[in-house]
């Protein structure tokens, strides 16, 4: 089973430095007994053959014919102590003393022995003795005594007439032992100072190279948790600083392999860590919710989506109450409708843990303004299939009505009042036909024969057609052409569509102001942001059309209220005391087959506003902002 990353506390410099450190002590240790066995194994050795050297000299001086008569502590006895008294202090040894061939001690120069008392030191290593008895000069090993100090002995035989008759040894002082022994805790301190100044050093040096190191393995970890932003520092140019830098590239492309898919996106993703902090969160989330991504990121969700607390009640039911969220239907506002589809699913890493929330959202609000335009059309499309028969109807006895009143005109020429009922009758029936006609109009599918024309020129040909109004109520009447462009027009259905914008216009301006009709381009980005800071609200338009052509019509008049803006295009709704309501009507769906679409606002300023987009053929530049 592969560790968990919680299981991943250790820290590699200190790994390192105390790796270093026991092989150091184990170098030490071995490099210091080997020096210190070398050390003692040599000095031991020289000073053996020094000691034999000694008994061997001494042992030649004595008059080794004496010895068979040395039986009792007398006379000869203090001659022979004398003897190695002069010699002891002659070699600097610490005792010089003669044994018999059964290890008894006849004579030593410091009295340390009764006379024939058995040598002890024999039982600390009988075997050098033994081979002096057998004619071989030898040394013992080293020994302690009882005031702490080690000693050593040389043993030499004395022959008389080729035979040997006792032995001669020689007890020195070891004090090599005691330099060897304070060399060895000098060397052994410096090789611990030593050690600690090189743990320390590395511990110094080592960080320059662990640091990068921890700092990718701290980067790598949070990669694994999906935070694509990580990077190390370079703070060398040796293969370190290579590596580095080949994980900045490679984390770099993976973000930016990352954000690629998110940002291409055109649902809204949002990604909470277990903690409830947001990680992820795209472009299209930011403009389906309104927020800024730098305002969401990083920070905790009950916070950033605090202003719009029907997401975030969604978002608490899967964060905080682990549920997982199937096409789960939202309105975010009453006053202005957004609905959003929204579904959610554990995060889960590559060994199945759960490492957040994942959450994904789409704007259902043009979705669900295409079914009510497409109900409204059918309702409309069978409104006016009905309506059209009725209408028929009704002209057929409205042309008979028409033909009797002008009858009547002739027949009652002479009777007093009857002439003015009956023109006033012929009036009623001609506004009569004039609603049916336009009814007719309005009822008719719009057939358009689109052809290439300029924009301008089709724009431009309305204007002679309202400057008689115009004057008639002292209305200014301009026109802002901007750049030149063509698209597929039909120009006689444009010209009666603008036309009705253009009178409405005129008509609801107040005497001495002025009326706008301005020609604008925008890409669809644009487009977007200039209605959105113009106070046009959130129109319904064709969002994958890449670029627009623009025709605004601007007024100084009163404006409209809430309730006149949502039925303006309604069949028959006018605000006027004159006319039937079937102008807007009219011109929506004359441009709506064009392809474009109508809408209307109140201007910031004051007045109303109205404005006909249509599809450009061409990408095109930004256009006035």
């Amino acid at each position: 089973m592969d560790p968990k990353p919680s299981q991943f506390k250790g820290s590699v410099l200190a790994e390192l430095v105390s790796r270093t450190l026991f092989v150091g002590v184990v170098i030490l240790f071995v490099y210091g007994s080997f020096t210190y066995f070398i050390s003692k194994k040599t000095f031991d050795e020289e000073m053996g053959d020094r000691l034999i050297a000694i008994a061997r000299l001494t042992t030649g001086q004595l008059r080794s014919d004496w010895l068979p008569f040395l039986t009792e502590k007398g006379e000869l006895y203090g001659k022979f102590r004398q003897f190695l008294v002069q010699k002891k202090n002659e070699s600097q040894a610490r005792n010089i003393f003669i044994s018999d061939s059964s290890g008894h001690v006849l004579a030593d120069a410091n009295g340390q022995f009764e006379f024939q008392e058995r040598n002890w030191l024999l039982d600390l290593d009988r075997e050098p003795f033994q081979k002096a008895l057998a004619g071989t000069p030898s040394v013992s090993i080293l020994f302690p005594e009882n005031d702490g100090g080690i000693y050593k002995i040389g043993y030499s035989p004395i022959f008389r007439d080729g035979q040997v008759i006792g032995v001669l040894g020689v007890e020195a002082n070891a004090h090599f032992m005691d330099g060897l022994n304070r060399f060895a805790k000098v060397l052994f301190s410096l090789g611990l100072i030593c050690l600690l100044l090189m743990g320390g050093l590395l511990l110094a040096f080592g960080r320059r190279f662990i640091l990068p190191i921890e700092e990718m393995a701290k980067a790598s970890q949070r990669i694994s948790e999906g935070d694509f932003s990580q990077r190390v520092s370079i703070s060398s140019t040796n293969e370190l600083g290579a590596l580095a830098y080949a994980f900045n590239e490679m984390t770099q492309r993976l973000q930016s392999h990352n954000e690629y898919i998110l940002e291409s996106m055109s649902n809204g993703l949002l990604v909470l860590d277990l903690n409830g902090i947001v990680t992820s969160f795209n472009q299209a989330a930011s403009e389906i919710l309104g927020l800024g991504k730098d305002r969401v990121l990083g920070g905790r969700f009950e916070d950033v989506f605090k202003d719009v607390p029907v997401f975030l009640r969604a978002l608490q039911e899967a964060q905080l109450r682990h549920q997982v969220l199937e096409n789960r239907e939202i309105n975010l506002s009453e006053e202005e409708p957004k609905f959003l589809q929204i579904r959610s699913a554990p995060l889960l890493g590559p060994d199945s843990r759960e490492l957040g929330t994942e959450v994904l959202f789409t704007d259902e609000t043009p979705l669900r303004k295409l079914q009510t335009r497409i109900k409204t059309a059918e309702k409309m499309a069978t409104i006016g299939e009905l309506a059209a028969g009725i209408a028929h109807e009704i002209r057929n006895p409205l042309g008979a009505m028409k033909g009797f009143t002008e009858i009547l005109q002739k027949k009652v020429v002479n009777v007093p009042g009857a002439k003015e009922m009956v023109m006033d009758i012929a009036s009623e029936i001609e506004i009569l036909n004039k609603i049916v006609t336009n009814f007719l109009v309005f009822a008719k599918p719009t057939a358009v024969d689109a052809q290439d024309a300029d924009l301008a020129e089709a724009v431009a040909g309305v204007v002679p057609l309202v400057e008689q109004e115009a004057a008639v109520r002292k209305v200014t009447l301009h026109l802002e052409k901007g750049n030149g462009m063509s698209l597929p027009l039909d120009v006689d259905q444009f010209r009666r569509a603008m036309l009705n914008l253009a009178l409405n216009a005129v008509q609801a301006s107040p005497p001495g102001s002025e009326v706008w009709i301005v020609i604008r381009e925008f890409s669809r980005p644009a487009l977007a942001a200039f209605l959105k800071r113009e106070g046009w609200g959130d129109p319904s338009y064709d969002e994958t059309v890449p670029d627009w052509a623009m025709v605004s019509v601007q007024d100084r008049g009163p404006g409209m209220n809430p309730e006149s803006l949502k039925r303006l295009f309604t069949p028959f709704f006018t605000t006027k005391t004159e006319g039937f309501g079937l102008g807007l009507s009219i011109t929506k769906k004359i441009v709506e087959a064009l392809g474009g679409t109508v809408i209307a606002a109140n201007r910031p300023g004051g007045g109303a506003q109205f404005a006909i987009l249509l599809p450009l053929g061409e990408t095109k530049e930004e256009g006035m902002s």
